[in-house]
């Protein structure tokens, strides 16, 4: 079995990599004076905010060879991230998403996604070097809806897996609209979900795979399913968690929030940041109450953090700055986590 200190990196993330086009006013797409261009897509997201939080992490996609993909990849690097497994495909174009705002700092997607780089890319193009050498794979479901990504995710996924050692992370990131159905949709996240040691989601999405309301007998049908550890957020609120026997909820904090694009991506990488401050083997990791409360803290605070500006990578915080927030919050009874030393995997 390989040491820590073999890896080369921490994080892996795979799947989509887009231009977002955020509207620069609340309200529908219609009625939208302008737009202002970010790099996104929920698994490079996680990938940069990691990143910024001191993480070595790499993402493997594709994007077209236009000027949007050189964009993507040039942003991707000046954040640190690995790019030696994103490819840039002859055929297809860099996939676009136009973002509106709401009121309330949410938002709604309008994708440009037919035909695009990702959907050309082939096994053959996978740096499988770079997951076996990982400390944790994360991906999501969109690049499970078209067949090519769809072979591309399996492939990483089983290389993760019979490396005995590489801990797997999901986040669902659920758009319907792109799926045929709902029903396509359900089926399978639920059966790729089975392949992960932990899965992150929000409150509608548990609804969905789960068909429970209730957030804590979504929450344990989820944990009982999958065997895994399952988080949920649930916006400005907090989030809840379950770990094995350890159940809980960790509060938020009160931010200015102007756009929620990319705080469940904050959040996830704040987890594994704390997570991954352990030693041992990760897929054998059994924190206990107090350290996971911590843990989840930590990436409220990243997640909040990521919504103080208009897209998600702009906003993703420093480690000084997530600090800044979990000290700020003393009057409330909390405090900045630890960093976690004593925990051990295995």
């Amino acid at each position: 079995m390989a040491s820590d200190s073999t890896k080369q990196v921490d994080l892996v993330c795979l799947g989509e990599l887009l231009i977002d086009f955020v509207a620069t006013a609340t309200g529908p797409l219609r009625s939208a004076p302008g737009f202002v261009r970010a790099a996104g897509g929920a698994p490079a997201n996680v990938a940069v905010a990691a990143a910024r939080l001191g993480l070595k992490t790499a993402f493997l996609g594709a994007v077209g060879r236009d000027e949007f993909g050189q964009f993507l990849r040039a942003t991707l690097e000046s954040n640190g991230v690995d790019v030696s497994g994103l490819v840039h495909p002859p055929r297809g174009r860099t996939p676009l998403a136009f973002v509106s705002l709401k009121e309330n700092a949410d938002r709604d997607f309008l994708f440009y996604w037919h035909e695009t780089a990702d959907h050309c890319m082939g096994v053959a193009d996978l740096h499988l070097g770079l997951v076996r050498s990982c400390r944790v794979f994360h991906f999501g479901s969109i690049s499970l809806i078209h067949p090519s990504m769809r072979a591309v995710t399996q492939a990483a996924l089983a290389a993760a897996r019979d490396t005995g050692e590489v801990f797997i992370t999901c986040d669902p990131n659920v758009r319907l609209n792109l799926w045929h159905s709902s029903v396509e949709a359900r089926g399978t996240i639920l059966g790729i979900l089975t392949w992960a040691h932990l899965v992150k989601l929000n409150e509608e999405e548990l609804e969905f795979l789960t068909g429970k309301a209730d957030l804590k007998r979504g929450l344990q049908a989820l944990a009982q399913f999958t065997k895994a550890a399952v988080l949920v957020t649930q916006g400005p609120r907090g989030a809840a968690y379950c770990w094995g026997n350890v159940e809980g909820e960790a509060p938020g904090f009160s931010v200015a929030a102007v756009d929620s694009t990319g705080a469940g991506d904050g959040f996830m990488a704040g987890f594994l940041c704390r997570m991954l401050e352990t030693q041992g083997e990760l897929r054998q990791l059994q924190p206990d109450a107090q350290t996971l409360r911590e843990w989840v803290l930590y990436a409220n605070a990243v997640g909040a953090l990521a919504t103080t500006k208009r897209g998600a990578i702009p906003a993703f915080p420093t480690p000084s700055e997530a600090a800044a927030l979990l000290q700020g919050t003393s009057h409330l009874g909390l405090s900045e986590p630890s960093r976690g030393g004593d925990t051990k995997a295995g």
